[in-house]
């Protein structure tokens, strides 16, 4: 909850025209105009949809879902990045298919830093592992291996 506070409380300041100091993302900003267009380019799209929250639905929009968060232990869902993942575990977990899958000489291919975090998401469950999501990616990918 204080993350998503931080960035509704840094997004006033940059819309107001001051400097934001935290979250650390938005220090690199003079503005919120600078902070939407870095949102829209290929570099900033991690921010993008806070950026759209803050133009769509306003500040104290963020601040409410910031109330309304339940605590991981006690949630009945839980939606997280890999990174944010590393050393948890839950009892079901379902993979979605964000991976940067590319194509090379004709094989199906990830890059190391995407293996490895292919290989956190598939060992984060401790019972059910759905990962149909990506079901013909890494029937192609395991296939195509030597």
């Amino acid at each position: 909850p204080a993350e998503i506070v931080a960035y509704a409380d840094g997004a006033d300041a940059l819309i107001a025209g001051r400097r934001a100091f935290r979250p650390a993302a938005f220090s690199l900003f003079e503005n919120w105009k600078e902070a939407q267009s870095f949102a829209r380019s290929a570099a900033g799209v991690d921010l993008l949809p806070v950026v759209r929250i803050v133009d769509e639905l306003g500040t104290d929009y963020l601040r409410s879902l910031a109330q309304r968060i339940t605590a991981d232990a006690e949630a009945d869902y839980v939606i997280s990045t890999v990174h944010r993942a590393k050393g948890l575990q839950w009892k079901r977990v379902k993979v979605t298919n964000d991976f940067l899958f590319k194509m090379e000489n004709g094989r199906l291919v990830l890059d190391d830093d995407e293996l490895r975090l292919l290989y956190v998401a598939t060992t984060r469950a401790q019972h059910v592992l759905d990962v149909s999501a990506l079901r013909k990616e890494l029937i192609r990918l395991l296939g195509s291996r030597p």
